[in-house]
């Protein structure tokens, strides 16, 4: 990589930084200990930005790819609620747990199958690959809906055991 791509490289994630209120060491490093604009971890407001390169920053840095966030949904299920399927296959590449709910009752697989991205559509072969890798994981067998999940949340039954 040429010096001049390090130095675009740098200057954007600094940029990106600055925007979600995390900041960037002399070394370039992300401080995922700051929160974005809206309060919540600096990786959720990365994922409203659909940048992965800076959540990927992120992660690199030490954050959490399960840290709780609005309704407490970790990034893997922020990002399928707002039917980024592409960072959502990514986060679960990065090793995102995928029997997760929120308080709302989503998951993961609920979200995967009842999105109105057209599988055949620019988000539709990373839709297809998260619903693989769904299936694969064994979260296809019975998709709860969020009153359910709520339901088995409240009696102590919720992740179900596969």
């Amino acid at each position: 990589m040429s010096r001049a791509s390090k130095l675009i490289i740098a200057a954007v994630l600094a940029a990106f930084c600055s925007c979600t209120g995390a900041s960037t060491s002399q070394a370039g490093t992300v401080d995922i200990t700051e929160n974005g604009p809206d309060g919540l971890p600096g990786i959720f407001w990365l994922i409203k930005q659909r940048d992965q390169a800076a959540v990927g920053a992120w992660l690199d840095a030490g954050g959490d790819i399960e840290v709780p966030g609005f309704h407490r949904a970790t990034p893997v299920l922020a990002a399928a609620i707002i039917d980024d399927w592409p960072m959502v296959l990514y986060l679960i590449e990065r090793g995102a747990q995928m029997n997760v709910s929120d308080r709302r009752g989503y998951t993961l697989a609920y979200r995967a199958t009842t999105t109105r991205i057209d599988p055949e559509g620019i988000l539709g072969p990373a839709l297809r690959m998260v619903l693989q890798r769904l299936e694969q994981a064994s979260e296809m067998e019975e998709i709860f809906t969020p009153t359910e999940v709520r339901e088995m949340v409240s009696a102590g039954r919720w992740p179900p055991v596969r």
